[in-house]
């Protein structure tokens, strides 16, 4: 019986209560058929209409949520683990799940409140430090690679240089053995810069320069690797394109890179087409963007891994170790610039970088 002077609660006041709730709430039974969903939990899936009656691991496919039911139901407690769920084409959501067990009156089963939070902006944060923590270790360890190694390369490349100018010239084979042994060691120690400079120890070198030249050195150093693995490279480059402001050495390492990736996703043969085109601004006093293209016919790069390829330490490669791609982000973002990737698995990958045009122009 109720007191005077109050109104115990009905089915209608608990249904306002439960959909007032700021968090996805849905109640599933013990065959993980959905009974009943508020509206947050509406608004977070991509399928229309109703719900009830279906199972809860069609409408949100985690694989663990199934698990964490029947583990609740035999504990008779609430269990909650974080999850993530792709929930739109753009990219994954990270949910904190929690079920909770609740008898039916008179009855010996049990009802399932399922409670889901979406903490994807925590998440963030967490891997944003994460990944803060990695690239200091990162730092600390280009610190003591270009300490240790950068010296004796320097004194390596000198005396090959001097060694290559004092031999005759009619040893030219010699020569030529010396001049290659010359040119690895000195892409080792732009390496070990390029190292320092990602880790904030580097000088950034700025001047005015056409992108091509920059990309054709690097264009005729590959070609005798490539042409040795059945690659061919192609070459579309704009005319008259404007001059950017750029690290010429940076620049070069970056399109060395993308070039060796493109070789490497390419074991049987194919080919490489580096393209350039001006992009001017959406407004008269905006000068726009260089944009230069590396496209491979190579295997591709599955879906799952496209979102992550530029994230340091992360490699599809079995003996990668993760940096080329994050150092190359790296350093164009260093130029004000931008790059991505697309890429169809099986059909080849495309590398796409945008460099501003000199702003004095």
């Amino acid at each position: 019986m109720s007191m005077p002077g109050k109104r115990s609660l009905g089915s209608q006041d608990y249904r306002r209560l439960f959909g007032a709730y700021p968090t996805a709430l849905a109640v599933v039974n013990q065959e993980l058929l959905i009974q009943y969903v508020n509206a947050n939990f509406t608004k977070l899936l991509p399928r229309e209409g109703h719900v009830a009656g279906l199972s809860i691991v069609k409408v949100l496919p985690f694989e663990e949520i199934e698990n964490l039911i029947r583990c609740a139901a035999r504990e008779k407690k609430f269990k909650e683990a974080e999850l993530q769920l792709r929930l739109t084409p753009r990219g994954r959501t990270c949910f904190k799940i929690t079920i909770i067990p609740f008898g039916v009156p008179n009855k010996q089963d049990f009802l399932f409140l399922v409670c889901l939070e979406d903490v994807s902006e925590r998440a963030h944060l967490e891997e944003q430090l994460l990944q803060a923590e990695k690239l200091s270790a990162m730092g600390q360890m280009a610190a003591s690679i270009t300490h240790e190694l950068g010296n004796p390369l320097s004194m390596m490349i000198t005396s090959l240089e001097y060694l290559r100018h004092s031999l005759r010239s009619s040893n030219r084979e010699l020569q030529e053995q010396i001049e290659t042994m010359e040119e690895n060691a000195v892409r080792m120690h732009e390496l070990l810069t390029c190292l320092a400079d990602m880790s904030g120890l580097g000088i950034f070198h700025l001047e005015k320069e056409h992108i091509d030249r920059v990309i054709l050195p690097v264009i005729s150093f590959v070609s005798k690797m490539a042409e040795k693995l059945g690659i061919t490279v192609k070459i579309d480059l704009g005319s008259e394109l404007p001059p950017c402001r750029v690290d010429v050495r940076q620049l070069k390492q970056v399109f060395l890179n993308l070039l060796k990736n493109a070789m490497e996703a390419m074991p049987h043969g194919g080919s490489i087409t580096v393209r350039s085109r001006h992009c001017p601004g959406t407004l008269s006093e905006e000068p726009g963007l260089v944009i230069v293209e590396v496209e491979n016919t190579g295997k591709g790069v599955p879906s799952s891994d496209l979102e992550n390829i530029f994230r340091p330490f992360y490699s599809t490669k079995k003996k990668g170790m993760g940096l080329g791609l994050s150092l190359c982000r790296g350093m164009i973002e260093k130029h004000g610039g931008k790059i991505q990737a697309i890429s169809q698995e099986g059909e080849g990958s495309c590398f796409i970088v945008e460099i501003p045009v000199d702003d004095a122009l």
